[in-house]
């Protein structure tokens, strides 16, 4: 199976690399989303998006703008985890806090990726607002989350671990892609299979599939607030007709996974036990 292309944190260089850093940053959070690294595999593509966006993500208006517009209250809890069950998954309590610190970041970072993901759509089909209104607020940050452990390599799964959590798996620009969350649930392999029979019938439930696709309109299309606040003196996408049409894909594909991982990540945060962390 294919997997998704992307240029990983370690292998970024030079410009890359100093945009990886200004992204965790900027995202207050401890590493670079798959939709970044996935960009960075088309030449001067990440460049080229970043400079436009800087701006409203430096004053903090972006990330505000993204936050502010989540609303998940159609989505129903999970069922609670008890500590006993979460010690027969062989979950202790710096492994729970862990799981916490995970959730926490990809609720923190989806809602961004999002209204990213919407500009982006709007520069590559020539779209924008009629009368842009540079925004002059500037919008404090939140204290960046604890560093992540590393997503777990394909080559370290057993052919069962790969089965449960290819149950997440969706195409992005013609590729297998799986949300980073479960590849890092994928160290608990106990957990993650709890997880995918509590998730694995959402994500082909009609109603399920429309409540998160309202949750990413909410966020997607607010992308018209920041417009006056983006650097737009260059507009023109390093990208050939067939390039431009397989970043549209991907940024398709991610606005439908973006609302799992805010929406379904809080709800596994809040079916977690009550700890130092979330009480």
């Amino acid at each position: 199976m294919e997997r998704m292309r992307e240029l990983s944190e370690d292998d970024a260089t030079g410009s890359v690399a100093e945009i990886y850093q200004e992204i965790k940053e900027y995202y207050a959070a401890p590493y670079v989303s798959s939709l970044f690294r996935h960009l960075a595999t088309y030449p001067g593509l990440l460049e080229w998006i970043w400079r436009i966006t800087l701006p409203a993500f430096q004053t903090g208006l972006i990330q505000n703008i993204g936050w502010r517009r989540v609303d998940i209250s159609a989505l129903k809890p999970l069922t609670p985890l008890s500590s006993g069950e979460l010690a027969d998954m062989k979950i202790d309590d710096i492994s729970k806090n862990t799981i916490i610190e995970t959730c926490l970041t990809f609720t923190r970072v989806s809602p961004i990726n999002l209204i990213f993901a919407g500009c982006m759509n709007h520069l590559l089909l020539g779209e924008g607002s009629d009368a842009p209104t540079l925004n002059k607020n500037v919008f404090p940050l939140p204290p960046r989350l604890s560093p992540l452990p590393k997503m777990l390599p394909w080559e370290d799964m057993s052919e069962s671990e790969l089965a449960v959590i290819n149950i997440f798996s969706t195409t992005l620009a013609g590729e297998t892609f799986i949300p980073g969350i479960y590849r890092i649930l994928a160290r608990w392999p106990l957990y993650l299979k709890h997880v995918a029979n509590e998730l694995g019938p959402l994500l082909h439930d009609p109603i399920i599939i429309d409540i998160c696709e309202t949750i990413a309109d909410g966020v997607f299309y607010s992308a018209s607030e920041i417009w006056g606040n983006l650097d737009l003196t260059q507009k023109e996408p390093p990208l050939d007709e067939n390039q431009k049409q397989q970043v549209l894909a991907a940024i398709a594909a991610y606005r439908g996974t973006s609302p799992q991982m805010v929406g379904f990540g809080t709800l596994l945060l809040n079916a977690l036990p009550t700890n130092s962390l979330n009480s």
